[in-house]
């Protein structure tokens, strides 16, 4: 479900009262073999993305130092505020030499967006764990 307004009347526009449909995010972390893997579950939008962002950051920060891996296989939507998140951490990524790893799900929103705007080529886009 993206997040969007709804008038709740039509007959006077200006009046009308709108209610937002707010997206809905769950996101998880753990170690993986393959690095630290967060796994996030529902839509990426400004009204989620700081829960990504939290869990982004303490993967970053972590004593660790291992690759990052953003699971968005189960992200049926993300927008630009997600995007500009892969971007910042991608950059806090890349002074010590680590890799920025994202899951995605063929023919969904993400994978089109992604590809669309070239992300493949600032980090890797993969469909699976074992594909990293």
């Amino acid at each position: 479900m993206h997040s969007y307004f709804v008038p709740s009347s039509n007959l006077n526009p200006i009046g009308a009262t709108y209610h937002l449909n707010a997206a809905q995010l769950t996101v998880s972390q753990r170690q993986d073999t393959k690095g630290a893997l967060i796994e996030a579950i529902g839509e990426v939008d400004l009204t989620t993305a700081p829960q990504l962002r939290e869990a982004l950051m303490t993967a970053i920060t972590s004593a660790e130092k291992s690759p990052v891996i953003v699971d968005l296989s189960r992200v049926d939507f993300i927008d630009s505020a997600g995007l500009a998140l892969l971007v910042e951490a991608r950059k806090k990524l890349a002074p010590e030499g680590r890799v920025l790893n994202v899951l995605l799900t063929p023919s969904r929103q993400p994978e089109r967006v992604l590809k669309l705007g070239r992300f493949d080529t600032i980090m890797t886009l993969a469909y699976s764990l074992n594909d990293l």
